[in-house]
């Protein structure tokens, strides 16, 4: 109170003096901040008033302010991950039943084969020695059909290392394709066939059609990334999927290569 009452006096003399010397005037802006200076040491100096609450009220006054401003900036895709989120919370139990296993179960869907019968077939065919690197423009490795299989499932590994099995759906078998490829140097091969954009199509016994299967697999032609070390091989598999009715009784296979300019090439394998 004496801090008050000294802050008066010192006011009154100031009005008191101001007849004795020039007079200053105030711009509206400069009254303003003597003001706004006064108000401050008013409650600074006034025990009823809690200036830590005063000025923590404030600080989290303005604060709040910004977080609502960014939160306003950002509402879409802050609403996005709570979207993850809860559809996280929600499948954790199926998250966990999965995390739990070794392999993955992989069940393609239905695409039945295309009746191609009557159509024609590139003329330009090749025998089973033909080189698909070669077609694709792959000079560091030779790319050679080994053989077929027909199954139910297709254990492998995904591009993560994990085990994984590949299904076929009720009425159908897969239709796997076994090709070598093969380091023609000495030193370890980057393979990048993915990016070559080749599209594989089976044909069976001229007349039944059915394109590759996407898969997952680090062993698969159609999405293979991989190093191949010097002089060795690996292999390399297309998987395609055909009803038991066409499986039952093959009695010719060709593959059928094109790329993204639609140049095509067919290869007899049986």
């Amino acid at each position: 109170m004496k801090r008050i009452s000294a802050i008066c006096c010192i006011c009154l003399c100031l009005c008191l003096l101001s007849g004795c010397g020039k007079v200053i005037e105030l711009t509206e802006e400069e009254n303003y901040m003597v003001a706004e200076y006064a108000a401050e040491l008013l409650l600074k100096y006034d025990r009823n008033i809690d200036l830590k609450y005063y000025s923590d009220n404030i600080t989290s006054t303005t604060t709040e302010t910004y977080v609502t401003e960014e939160l306003t900036s950002e509402e879409l895709t802050i609403q996005t991950t709570e979207d993850i989120v809860n559809t996280t919370e929600e499948n954790s139990g199926e998250d966990e039943i999965t995390q739990s296993t070794s392999s993955e179960v992989v069940t393609p869907e239905e695409t039945p084969e295309e009746d191609i019968s009557g159509s024609d077939i590139s003329s330009n065919v090749r025998d089973n020695s033909y080189d698909i690197a070669g077609f694709a423009g792959v000079d560091t490795v030779s790319i050679k059909y080994a053989y077929y299989m027909l199954l139910d499932q297709y254990p492998s590994l995904d591009h993560d290392g994990v085990a994984i099995t590949i299904d076929a759906p009720s009425g159908y078998k897969l239709l796997v394709l076994k090709f070598n490829m093969e380091n023609k140097t000495g030193e370890d091969q980057y393979v990048d066939m993915f990016s070559k954009e080749l599209e594989y199509s089976i044909i069976v016994d001229g007349n039944k059609k059915a394109k590759q299967m996407l898969t997952i697999l680090i062993d698969d032609l159609y999405t293979y990334q991989g190093t191949v070390d010097g002089n060795m091989f690996e292999e390399v598999v297309l998987l395609f999927q055909v009803s038991d009715s066409v499986a039952e009784n093959i009695q010719s296979l060709k593959l059928q290569i094109t790329d993204s300019n639609n140049n095509d090439v067919v290869i007899d394998l049986e």
